[in-house]
């Protein structure tokens, strides 16, 4: 492959970028309707609900938290335009508009151990579309499956390169006399007829641990090949975070439903306890769950995430207290038994007055907890 165009693509993409408008990806988020990877233009309106957080990977490679309420968007944030891709220039900008806004680490992040840029052999699949973003010292294989037509060529303007695809290979290299240069589109024809389109980026580094290298890869639309490493990194740096909602006004008729959503920034095991105005303290999840205290806190932007949450019987008049902690490991069985046990199973007395103490003190696991209270009428 021909890299020399490339790089000079690339740099001329990384230097206008520390001009350009902050757009960023969303690393994590405790706010409904935010998924995982999803782009975050400079324009976009960013709304936020009291309590809940989202953080954003700028293309720096820097990290940037928000807390809400708010109802903004990057561009609206008066950071000095030398400092457009800094996240202390944006959190001290969005402060000054009374933003609760926070940079992480305040310098690029890196997964640990992965500091040096690594050689990739990039799959890339000719029988879908997609997009791909190379390093200087990538190679590219081609795969199908292993019953995949012999008649295969590649095609960029007009000229057509054909592929001597062995019948009992799923994969073979990019072939070497056909260059890759930044922005190329090839269709992949079969038989005559287009099937996919094949787009490539140039990427410099290309270390797929480093922050600015998964945030420009997103950027540029090479979503599949930097999932794995935002969720990586979003776990590496970030602890996690839980915001519960029970609506609007969080009011409920006794013997109604109450539903709480639970937002997390991360996946984990969940367990939830409401104390209801009468004293009376009762678990209300994992009870019945069908995959235990396990809960998905996060998922793709390419997926829709549904709201999720706990939904229990309300009690008596008065203030009800939903109390729900996440840990990053399944700690069932280090609880007391009455916390898992099935709705409507009251906890005793000493545990339902501080449920905090069982979760406190168990090893090699972070644990986060949320309260939301929620007025019976």
């Amino acid at each position: 492959m021909r890299l020399s165009l490339w790089m000079m693509a690339a740099s001329l993409l990384y230097g206008s970028a520390a001009l350009a408008a902050p757009d960023a990806v969303l690393l994590a988020s405790t706010a409904p309707g935010y998924g995982q990877g999803m782009v975050i233009t400079a324009s976009d309106r960013l709304l936020v609900p009291e309590g809940a957080s989202i953080t954003l990977l700028l293309r720096s490679g820097q990290v940037l938290r928000l807390r809400g309420p708010l109802e903004t968007a990057l561009d609206r944030a008066a950071a000095p335009e030398r400092e457009a891709g800094s996240a202390v220039a944006l959190a001290e900008a969005l402060r000054l508009r009374g933003i609760d806004a926070s940079a992480i680490g305040g310098t690029r992040a890196t997964l640990p151990a992965a500091r040096r840029p690594v050689p990739q052999e990039v799959a890339v699949d000719v029988q879908r579309s997609g997009t791909y973003c190379l390093g200087a010292a990538d190679t590219v294989w081609l795969q199908r499956t292993q019953a995949g037509p012999a008649d295969i060529a590649l095609r960029r303007r007009g000229s057509l390169r054909r592929l001597g695809w062995p019948q009992d290979l799923s994969r073979i290299e990019w072939p070497g006399d056909v260059p890759i240069e930044d922005g190329d589109r090839f269709e992949v024809v079969v038989a005559g007829r287009p099937q996919s389109t094949l787009t490539f980026h140039a990427l410099p580094g290309g270390n797929p641990a480093d922050a600015a290298s998964i945030a420009a890869g997103i950027l540029l639309g090479c979503r599949e090949q930097y999932e794995v490493g935002l969720r990586r990194l979003a776990r590496a740096i970030l602890p996690p975070e839980l915001w519960l909602d029970g609506g609007h006004g969080a009011t409920a008729r006794r013997g109604e439903t109450i539903a709480v959503e639970v937002m997390a920034n991360t996946d984990g095991w969940l367990y939830c306890v409401t104390r209801r105005s009468d004293g009376m303290a009762l678990p209300v999840f994992p009870a019945g769950a069908i995959d235990g205290a396990r809960w998905p806190g996060t998922a793709p932007a390419t997926v829709a995430l549904p709201r999720r949450g706990v939904a229990f019987p309300a009690g008596p008049a008065g203030l009800e207290r939903i109390r729900c902690w996440l840990a990053d490991r399944d700690i069932s069985a280090e609880l007391p038994p009455a916390l898992l046990a099935g709705q409507g199973a009251r906890l005793p007395p000493a545990l339902a007055e501080d449920p905090d103490r069982a979760f406190q003190g168990i090893g090699a696991s972070r644990v986060v907890a949320a309260e939301l209270a929620v007025r019976v009428e």
